[in-house]
Parts: structure tokens; sequence; C-alpha cells
């Protein structure tokens, strides 16, 4: 327990530092990239995941507004959350969130009313509590689950359980990507543990602690795995990873070959749902209003997600879409299979903190080895 306390401090010490840090950059380098500002007035900024729009829909909404969109892209949910809350930034127009940040964002004020937009006119919503988990200032955009993707060219055996991530397989042993994300790094911890993935107790997150510590000597990055496997000298040793349903096709034109396979572990998955929402100081609400009526009509929307390979939350646009995507059980779960999905629950200040210090300190532990 000792050498858990001295660890936790020291993470917490390296966070802080590491928070301040990145804040600093992620203004300075966020400015850099932003267009020129002569072109201010006719160009979207939208703050997203890489490649979660489809190029076709962007395109089109140019050719019909003449305006452009520029994409700033993030993969670390963390890093989004502070471009987005800090009052001094207000370069973007309309991001891309998780339904518990959208929420968050809009109690703290960081998210502009929808004008001219009916949040309870929306028939067209394959699931109508889906209002709701977004809140009354964002649009639901595209839903799926949190599971495993891996190299069925480099695994012995497949992998089909959360449990496989901690069991110290040879032919996993430091091939393994985690997500260095709070709520994402425990839940696989915690779930095959058999505890619930959204436990705030401090004996499931002390054992949940000692799991992924464990595990620290298999694993060999915490980083979101598509962006390891751009970014990295190291991309081959990269064989099982967690990622979020529809990463396996960024994941495997990355590596130029179709040798990522999805798979929903058998303990559960989570599921999530993310949101657009236009920031409070957005001063483009207009033009976000008219791309959001964009990818909303249920034909593009239709088109996007098909693209993307993730499933869209309207059912006007599903039925627009091939029935080979409409089949897919990863895609689109049946009704048995979607309601034992486990929800990202919202979380409070301190137990966000609680699970912080838990993320950091293993960060230490593999940094140091």
């Amino acid at each position: 327990m000792t050498i858990i306390k001295i660890v936790t401090l020291a993470a917490l010490i390296e966070y802080r530092f590491r928070f301040d840090l990145v804040y600093f950059c992620v203004s300075i380098c966020f400015l850099a990239i932003l267009p020129a500002q002569a072109s201010s007035q006719e160009t979207l900024n939208i703050l997203n995941w890489d490649d979660y729009i489809a190029s076709s829909v962007i395109e089109e909404w140019q050719e019909k507004t003449g305006a452009k969109v520029h994409i700033i892209t993030y993969d670390d949910e963390e890093i989004r959350d502070v471009l987005l809350a800090d009052g001094s930034q207000h370069q973007v127009d309309l991001a891309v969130v998780d339904a518990n940040s959208a929420k968050k964002l809009t109690s703290l004020g960081h998210v502009a009313e929808l004008e001219g937009w009916d949040t309870q006119a929306a028939p067209s919503l394959m699931r109508t509590d889906w209002i709701e988990q977004c809140g009354d200032r964002s649009v639901p955009y595209l839903w799926g689950t949190y599971g495993i993707a891996y190299r069925t060219d480099m695994l012995n055996e497949p992998v089909s359980s959360w449990s496989d991530l901690f069991s110290q397989r040879q032919d996993m042993s430091g091939h393994i990507g985690m997500i260095s994300d709070y709520y994402s790094l425990l839940a696989p911890a915690l779930l095959t543990l058999q505890l619930q993935a959204d436990s705030n107790e401090r004996k499931d997150l002390e054992a949940a602690f000692g799991l992924l510590k464990e595990q620290t000597d298999q694993v060999l990055t915490y980083e979101y795995a598509p962006s390891f496997l751009l970014n990295s000298k190291r991309k081959a040793d990269l064989y099982a990873a967690i990622v979020y349903s529809g990463d396996q096709y960024t994941m495997n034109e990355l590596v130029g070959e179709d040798v990522w396979q999805y798979v929903i572990p058998k303990e559960g998955a989570l599921v999530w749902l993310d949101c657009w929402i236009i920031p409070s100081r957005s001063q483009k609400r207009d033009l976000a209003m008219s791309f959001l009526a964009h990818i909303g009509q249920p034909n593009v929307a239709a088109i996007n997600s098909e693209e993307l390979g993730v499933a869209t939350v309207d059912v006007n646009a599903y039925h627009l879409q091939s029935q080979a995507f409409r089949e897919d059980p990863l895609v689109y779960l049946s009704e048995t299979d979607f309601n034992s999905l486990l929800p990202f629950a919202p979380m409070s200040d301190l137990q966000i903190r609680q699970r912080i210090r838990i993320q950091e300190a293993i960060k230490v532990i593999h940094e140091s080895k």
C-alpha cells in the first residue's frame, strides 16, 4: 500500500505538470493550425476525431454554401475538453463530444443554445432517450460499442474477452494497446474482475489498480490505437487494442491489410453515444446550424454512417443503407444484445479525480520500466 501511495503522489504531481504543459502547447499549436484570419468569416472550424465525417458529406455542404470546413482533430478527450472549456478560445464553431461531456460542458456554460432546433421533434431517432443523453443543447450524431480489435494474422488464438488483455498470454505479451482515459482504462479491468464498469467503491478501484499494475509489463502503449498506428515506428508490434467500433476500418487502412478484427467481449461491452455541440464562444452559429441541418438529412446521414462504418442514430437513415451494412451484427446489434450493453455512466468531479489518479499512476509505472 505504501508503494501505491508514493506512485500515486508522483503521478499526481506529474499529471498537474503535464496538464499545464499540454494546456499551454495546445493553445499555441491550436492557434497555429487555424486558417488565415482573412477567410475566417467563411470557414467553419470543426473539432472532431480523425476521419469521423465522410469527405463526400463535407464536399457537398461546401459546394452548397460556398463556405469551407476546417477540421481540427483530437485523439484525447481530456485535451478536447480543455479546448472547449477554455473561455479565451472561441475558434471552434462545432464539435463532436461524447454524451456525458456534452452534458458536463453544458452545465458549465460552454455550450450554446441550438437556436431554431427543436430537440423534442425528433421522431427519426432510433432511440428517443438519446435526446436526453445528449442534452437539450446537443444533437445526437453516431453511436457504437467499446471493445477490442486484434490482429488475426499475429495471434495464435482469437480474442473474445476483456480478460484476454490481462491473461499474460505469451502471444500478446508486449503487444497490447490500452487507452489512457480515466474511464476507458478502468472499465475493462473492473469487468474482468466481474465488477461494475462504473463502480467507484474504493475496494473495487484498488482491485482494478492492482490488475492494471500487473498488466503494465504486457502493455506496448496507452496511446489511442489508430493514432499509435499512424505515428509510431513500432506500429507492427501492436496485436490487440481497446478501441471504439469502427476503428478497425481505419486501422486496416493504416497497415494496408485487412487484418484487424473487432470483437465485443463476452463479459459485455460499453455503448457510447456521440453528440454535436456548438461552443458558446462560437461566432458562426448560423454556419454551424447549416452544417448540422445538412448532415442530419436522412440520405446524408446514411452515407456518412456507412462510409465511416459506424451506426447512425437516425432510423430513416438506417433504412437507406445497404442490407449488408444494416445486418452487420458488430454495427447494429439485436435488441437483446443492445439491452445487454453497459452505458458510460456520468461521474462526479471527485469520482473522476479518483480515476485520474489511478490512470496517471499506471502510466508512471509503465514508463519507469
